[in-house]
């Protein structure tokens, strides 16, 4: 009992959270935290002791134990949701947890309890409260949920259409183009959608207020636990919780667009991934180089399933993970390590099954060595090259001009500052264990994926964030390796937590020069290069004048560890991010009360299945004429229903023409030109034979048209049903 009473921390911070947001009432916080223990942590937990172990604690078998969970749930989710049962899917949990009560009660208990010390115990909980606090008094007031909002971050409308559509059917359509193959890694989006389907409650709130928060919680367990796994040291797993969690108090004092990474709310896709990704290097390593059990097989293969499909970046990590360990095994013994081998086959083949059929295709990239300094606001000042994200050759253009200076200069202020975390675990370079080569197999995927990999949107990062929770893990078995050596570790696991908050305090500071100004940009990066490399000279030099021990490379990585606030607290104030706005206000993401109130009524007063022809493809609303942003969502993401066409950006389609007429993907014209004449045939001059091709061949139900977009013809008035009229927006049923 006294284990627990450090958890009501982050409880207590979360109701807090939600008090102030004032936006979701107890009750569906309530059914989802019942729905979470009931039908995802406490079934993967008994999943996991049962075809494994126990971990020893329940803080850890509840972290490993809730991916496995959400695994075991989305099996059931695929197969009610094929079958049109969605509505039953709480048999699918129940039916699990019957079936231990009367043949696997031992599995509810641990038997060999191996608890960890209180302290750890009181580290994650804190960590955890800052993670909440910081996504409900931050980044979730920053997001209000339509209708109550003025602006909406469009990727956040793009994943609640795909949590609408994943509740229909399965495989599941692209929603923005009725008919067509969804080609994204939706699995984070289909776990929302088993959640909507179990709990009964909407789309709206499990997305923007309560799916995250329990997947923060493990993000940190999974972490922790991974670190203290390779290290077998406590306090390693409580650093790796302080570096994840301190970059977000930056949440608590201004307000940003999303969590600092490696975690993120604008991204759940990165966050289910990334812990789907850490708790199969757990199992593997378990199964690899500790003698685990084969049954581990049972839990690798869906759960490394779940993590190709929910993020491009798992499967190259984990395979380069197991294919360097592979290496190192065979020049060190000069034996074929056959069962890292026949691993490493396995996680290509799963990485091709969920290339080919969730993940879709390369969506736009392509190889660019450094093409990510481009997504620099200071890349410009500094180098001089224009050239856009995708776009240009193999070689940076800068370099391929001569601007070698300033790229570099570039290049060691990413490295040092906005990167920090991702690779402080290469530390464990040169120790005689596979498992340090595992994990820098890992870290070594993500670095290559970051710097030579050119999306159009800058994408690339995902590689290294992926990576982030391998490096905490290598960097705290290094801090670990090193305190031992100099026979101090209570001294150094402190001076590890003072440096981790004491980091956080330049926040202010940090963020402290605006956006608009490059040169003011460029200064800010310099500026912050050369605090973070003379705090580090200055503490080594401390270091070595009162202890006189060795071990001053451990204390590098402790340093590089507590610039993970930095990190990301450049990544907002550089990149212009941040403002002190109480909720998002961007004007190109405007959507006016009268755009929302329809849509909201439209997916009331519809079928789940109804198809709409809308003009809302373009953002901000009525620029056509000057150039079509195409990310808007408004009905395939409010309203929640299909369209027959809606914004085409995120289509691999439009991602592949990046740079086509100099422009970018966003602004591509519709890559099915027919939909686009029939729909602005029917909304501007409508005739009799349109609107029977529509409601005939494509199943076109509805017609939501929004005066701000182009003209809406009179006509429509006699030759469709007018079902609802609020300020410039008209919804009309067709077929009646």
């Amino acid at each position: 009992m006294k284990r627990a009473v450090p958890w009501l921390l982050p409880i207590l911070v979360a109701v807090g959270g939600f008090v102030a947001l004032g936006d979701v009432g107890p009750g569906p916080v309530l059914k989802y935290a019942a729905y979470f223990a009931g039908a995802i942590a406490l079934p993967g937990t008994l999943i996991l002791r049962a075809v494994w172990r126990s971990t020893g604690n329940w803080a850890e078998d509840l972290g490993l134990g809730s991916v496995v969970g959400a695994t075991w749930q989305l099996i059931g989710w695929a197969i009610f949701t094929a079958l049109g049962w969605q509505r039953w899917l709480i048999v699918w949990p129940a039916l699990l947890l019957i079936g231990f009560a009367i043949a696997g009660r031992r599995y509810f208990r641990i038997a060999e309890p191996k608890p960890l010390p209180f302290a750890w115990t009181v580290c994650l909980a804190v960590s955890a409260a800052v993670m909440i606090g910081a996504t409900t008094f931050g980044v979730m007031a920053y997001h209000a949920m339509p209708p109550d909002g003025k602006a909406y971050y469009p990727d956040l409308l793009y994943h609640l259409s795909m949590v609408h559509e994943l509740t229909r059917s399965v495989p599941p359509q692209l929603p923005q183009v009725v008919g067509e193959r969804l080609d994204y890694h939706w699995f984070a989006n289909a776990d929302m959608a088993a959640a909507v389907d179990t709990t009964r409650l909407t789309p709206l709130v499990v997305l923007f207020r309560l799916w995250v928060l329990p997947w923060l919680v493990v993000s940190l367990l999974v972490c922790a636990t991974l670190a203290r796994t390779v290290s077998r040291t406590w306090w390693t797993g409580v650093l790796a919780a302080l570096a994840l969690a301190a970059p977000q108090l930056f949440l608590l004092v201004d307000t940003s667009v999303n969590l600092a990474p490696p975690v993120s709310l604008l991204s759940p896709s990165q966050t289910f991934g990334m812990v789907a990704a850490v708790a199969v290097a757990v199992f593997l390593i378990e199964l690899l180089f500790r003698n685990g059990t084969r049954w581990l097989w049972l839990l690798i293969v869906p759960v490394v399933l779940v993590g190709g499909g929910s993020k491009p970046t798992v499967l190259p990590l984990l395979v380069g993970a197991v294919g360097l360990a592979a290496l190192y095994v065979l020049v060190t013994t000069r034996r074929l390590p056959w069962r890292l081998i026949g691993t490493t086959a396995v996680l290509l083949v799963v990485g091709a099954i969920t290339f080919l059929s969730v993940a879709g295709s390369t969506s736009g990239s392509r190889l660019q060595f450094l093409a990510v300094l481009k997504s620099l606001p200071v890349y410009t000042a500094a180098t001089g090259d224009k050239t856009q994200p995708g776009d240009g050759g193999l070689i940076l253009p800068a370099l391929m001009h001569g601007e070698v200076l300033g790229t570099l200069s570039l290049l060691l202020g990413l490295l040092l500052t906005l990167q920090a975390m991702s690779w402080a675990g290469f530390g464990v370079m040169g120790r005689k264990d596979p498992i340090a080569w595992f994990l820098l197999g890992a870290m070594i995927a993500g670095w290559a994926g970051y710097l030579l990999v050119d999306h159009p949107s800058v994408s690339e990062s995902y590689f290294v964030y992926t990576a982030a929770p391998f490096s905490l893990a290598g960097a705290g078995w290094f801090a670990a390796t090193s305190a031992r050596a100099s026979g101090r570790p209570i001294p150094i696991a402190i001076a590890a937590f003072v440096l981790s908050i004491g980091y956080a305090g330049l926040l202010v500071w940090a963020r402290g020069v605006p956006a608009a100004s490059t040169g003011r940009q460029l200064w800010l990066s310099t500026r912050m290069l050369l605090v973070v490399l003379g705090i580090t000279l200055f503490l080594l030099l401390v270091w070595r004048l009162t202890l006189r021990q060795a071990g001053g490379g451990m204390l590098v990585v402790l340093v590089l560890l507590s610039t993970a606030p930095i990190s990301s607290f450049l990544q907002s104030a550089v990149r212009g991010d941040t403002e002190k706005a109480p909720t998002y206000r961007a004007a190109h993401w405007w959507v006016y009360p009268d755009e929302a109130e329809a849509a909201l009524w439209l997916g009331q007063n519809s079928a789940t299945t109804d198809v709409v022809a809308t003009n809302t493809w373009c953002r901000p609303a009525g620029s056509i004429a000057s150039g079509c942003d195409a990310r808007g969502y408004l009905v395939s993401g409010i309203a929640g229903r299909r369209t027959f066409l809606e914004g085409w950006a995120y289509t691999n389609q439009a991602m592949a023409k990046q740079g086509q007429g100099g422009h970018r993907y966003t602004e591509q014209p519709s890559p099915w030109p027919d939909r686009y004449a029939l729909t602005e045939q029917a909304l501007t001059a409508p005739t009799p034979a349109a609107l029977r091709k529509l409601h005939g061949e494509y199943g076109v139900r509805w017609l939501y048209a929004d005066a701000r977009n182009g003209p809406v013809a009179p006509a429509l008035d006699q030759l469709a049903v007018l079902r609802h009229s609020i300020g410039k927006v008209r919804i009309y049923e067709l077929g009646q």
